[in-house]
């Protein structure tokens, strides 16, 4: 029996699964690390403290002497866009700048002046150019740590760091390649343009790898840390959000993940690239596949609000999600004429505002009538979302993970706004999931992601829309939009 290990190196910490080679769920472990705040948007990591994380949650699931001999494979799911500089025996020479890291203000004009338009960076990388991300870090150390500059002898993020850490070889997949900023992600190689703004050459930064693609097997140091042998190797892994997609099944064109937490991110999986859309592009972790992403940034934060702020019980506790699905499925909201466009606004016409507004309210509604509302109105918004994508839905649907996935009421409103099924991945950490399945397919013990995943027995539950509803909703979509127009010019004024 062979095993596979799938791991998260998260943002706020690191998440371990280990799977038998039947897919059969074993453990999981989980290890937290901070994230330091040295000044105004300045966000660093101690990339020790993920290497601990890997090794500690490793050997919590690694005990019987059997399994350590067995495990075949290893891969990874990854926050993208961190930077972290290492000296020749591999060692940080700071801590690393987290992707949210803002301090790249100056190195953001220096581009301006020095490349052209921001369009640039956005056609090469699918990402658009902002204060962070690892150009521009790069290109800020040369700028303003130049003996650290000097000192460093390769330019690294998350996935080539661990990389490095496991086999001796800093490798980083395409999928993370692009929010990097540094890569055509379209001609599979470093810019030269973009190298030569950061002030690097291709020697300095990590070797491309296809997600999937076989790295290195473990070093003895690595081996004897982890608690596992030479024999295992490292595959490539992907960049968070498409480790979950493929967690989530998500490995074709047409297959669409709504990822439902703080922010609900849209990750559509196509063909070719969508560059047109201004949507973050991504070589996907299937391969051949590329991925669309777009985020409605407070489209969690809408409910958690309302309920922290107007759903105050008599023990002054917000009311809980049981009473709040209740209550609202004796609702109608937007069939009341009750509309709501969240916080971060509308963001799919060309007057776009910032504010959050609820349209139609009356004396005869309730707040519960206004959370129907919030539930619709985020809907509404991912849906029209959606019309903006080069990639449709498939007939099998949308997938939808995270915390409104538990919420049968939030899950049959978007079923029946967008009038398609919705399937919904009885596992909660897809990320792991979908790195195990790269391991596995790596490891040549699947022989195709789409099996990996069916191997994993990943269970979904299936809401599909009321056709009666979803026609209402159909006109009442129209109504939605008709007003975002108009607030869209209010707010401009």
């Amino acid at each position: 029996m062979k095993y596979l290990l799938g791991i998260d190196v998260g943002t706020t910490g690191t998440k371990s699964l280990l799977f038998s080679e039947a897919g059969t769920l074993l453990g999981s472990a989980y290890r937290a690390y901070p994230t330091a705040m040295p000044g105004l948007e300045l966000r660093e990591q101690d990339p020790e403290d993920w290497w601990r994380a890997v090794v500690d949650t490793v050997r919590e699931l690694c005990t019987d002497p059997k399994v350590c001999r067995n495990v075949a494979g290893i891969s990874l799911s990854l926050q993208g866009g961190t930077m972290v500089p290492v000296d020749e025996h591999g060692a940080a020479v700071r801590s690393a700048m987290v992707w949210s890291d803002k301090r790249c203000v100056a190195q953001k004009e220096a581009y301006l002046r020095e490349v052209g338009d921001a369009d640039t960076m956005y056609r090469k990388t699918g990402w658009k150019l902002g204060s962070g991300l690892n150009a521009n870090q790069i290109r800020w150390m040369r700028d303003n740590e130049p003996e650290n500059f000097a000192r460093t002898k390769l330019f690294l993020s998350v996935p080539d760091y661990i990389s490095l850490k496991m086999t001796g070889i800093a490798a980083c997949d395409m999928s993370d390649a692009g929010i990097n900023q540094l890569a055509n992600i379209r001609e599979f190689a470093y810019d030269p343009q973009l190298l030569a703004f950061a002030g690097v050459t291709e020697e300095r930064l990590p070797k491309l790898v296809r997600s999937g693609e076989v790295i290195g097997h473990l070093t003895e140091q690595a081996a004897a840390e982890l608690g596992l042998t030479t024999d295992c190797v490292l595959v490539a892994g992907a960049h968070d959000q498409y480790a979950v997609a493929l967690g989530a099944g998500a490995c074709n064109a047409g297959d669409i993940l709504i990822g439902s937490g703080t922010a609900w991110v849209v990750t559509a999986i196509g063909d070719a690239p969508d560059f047109d859309s201004g949507f973050a592009q991504s070589v996907a972790a299937s391969p051949g596949k590329w991925g669309t992403l777009r985020s409605l940034g407070t489209g969690g934060v809408c409910l958690e609000w309302w309920r922290k702020n107007l759903a105050v019980g008599p023990d002054h506790e917000p009311v809980s999600y049981t009473v709040i699905n209740e209550e609202v499925a004796r609702r109608r909201a937007a069939e009341d004429g009750l509309f709501f466009y969240p916080f971060s606004g509308c963001a799919t016409q060309e007057k776009s505002f910032r504010k959050a507004t609820f349209v139609g309210l009356d004396l005869s509604h309730d707040r519960f009538d206004m959370a129907r509302a919030i539930m619709e109105g985020v809907a509404f918004q991912i849906v029209w979302m959606m019309e903006a994508f080069k990639t449709k839905p498939s007939k099998e649907g949308l997938k939808l993970a995270g915390g409104a996935a538990k919420s049968e009421l939030w899950c049959q409103i978007l079923a029946d706004i967008a009038n398609l099924p919705v399937r919904i991945p009885e596992v909660a950490d897809l990320a792991c999931v979908g790195a195990a399945v790269l391991a596995g397919t790596g490891c040549g013990i699947y022989h195709t992601v789409e099996e990996g995943y069916r191997r994993l027995a990943v269970k979904e539950r299936l809401i599909q829309p009321d056709p009666r509803r979803a026609e209402q909703y159909a006109e009442l979509r129209k109504e939605y939009q008709r007003y975002a127009a108009a607030l869209g010019t209010a707010y401009q004024l």
